[in-house]
């Protein structure tokens, strides 16, 4: 076991919710760094070193990440040579330790509950996104909560991790979306618009206020963009607002939801 400063270095495995002893911290030149970053092992990466347990060969499946365990959480953390005698430990129970640190996880939906962050499983059913796909016109009598997370999780297969804020977050951000660019992530704010139903009429079409209310949040909070993605489609001025800085702002209709949800359906490992 790597032992530095009084802190034990481990990986974690977010399969069998365990933490494995670091057997080797080996250091990596920079085109080493590059191999391992498109590798399994890519979490276990923390700066220019390698975090290594034993059984290597199996770092894909039990989907691991580096970690540092200080000395007050010891007692609380099972910790194990033999993958066949590992204890669990849950995501949840690993959030509450102040003196445990991970590295990025494969975990990538985050949903918050009581002021924290907790790791989730899924923001929406896939039996709701079967449904929609079985029968686009499904989209449009789905409630404004679920249309909310539902946008979440096809974020998520599409390849971004995403924090969904509690319900009436201020400043209208449903969600931040991060696209990892290795060096630098970019970090949208991300509002769902579900607007009314008009009995005999389509939806109303979301204006211009909505979008520079989440274009202002984005720059509040110094993010890199906002997005809103709506249920229906958008007025001439939101599309001319959104067109002056297309990079930080963007806007996604009900049309690219259900594109989404027929490209990115089956798409359920992260």
């Amino acid at each position: 076991m790597v032992i530095e400063m009084g802190t034990h270095l481990a990986v974690y495995s977010e399969k069998n919710r365990s933490f494995l002893p670091v057997v080797t911290k080996l250091p990596l030149k920079p085109e080493g760094v590059r191999r391992v970053l498109g590798s399994p092992l890519r979490y276990c990466l923390g700066a220019e070193f390698l975090y290594l347990p034993e059984h290597v060969d199996q770092a894909g499946e039990l989907k691991l990440c580096w970690a540092r365990i200080g000395a007050t959480a010891i007692p609380h953390v099972k910790m194990t040579r033999s993958l066949h005698e590992i204890g669990e430990y849950d995501l949840q129970s690993l959030e509450k330790l102040d003196d445990v640190r991970t590295g990025d996880r494969y975990i990538k939906r985050q949903k918050e509950k009581n002021g924290r962050f907790v790791p989730v499983d899924e923001f929406c059913s896939q039996s709701l996104i079967d449904g929609i796909a079985r029968n686009p016109d499904v989209l449009g009598s789905v409630s404004r909560a679920d249309f909310e997370n539902l946008c979440a999780e096809l974020f998520v297969r599409r390849g971004f991790k995403v924090d969904l804020f509690r319900p009436s977050k201020d400043g209208g951000i449903d969600f931040l979306a991060v696209q990892d660019e290795k060096t630098d992530p970019l970090i949208f704010a991300v509002q769902c618009k579900q607007p009314d139903i008009r009995e005999g009429k389509a939806r109303h079409s979301v204006g211009r206020p909505i979008i520079q209310q989440i274009y202002g949040a984005a720059k509040a909070w110094d993010l890199s963009g906002g997005i809103v993605v709506s249920g229906s489609t958008y007025s001439a001025e939101a599309k001319r607002f959104s067109e002056i800085k297309p990079a930080e702002m963007q806007l996604y209709s009900g049309a690219d939801v259900l594109d989404w949800i027929l490209q990115y359906r089956w798409n359920l490992d992260e």
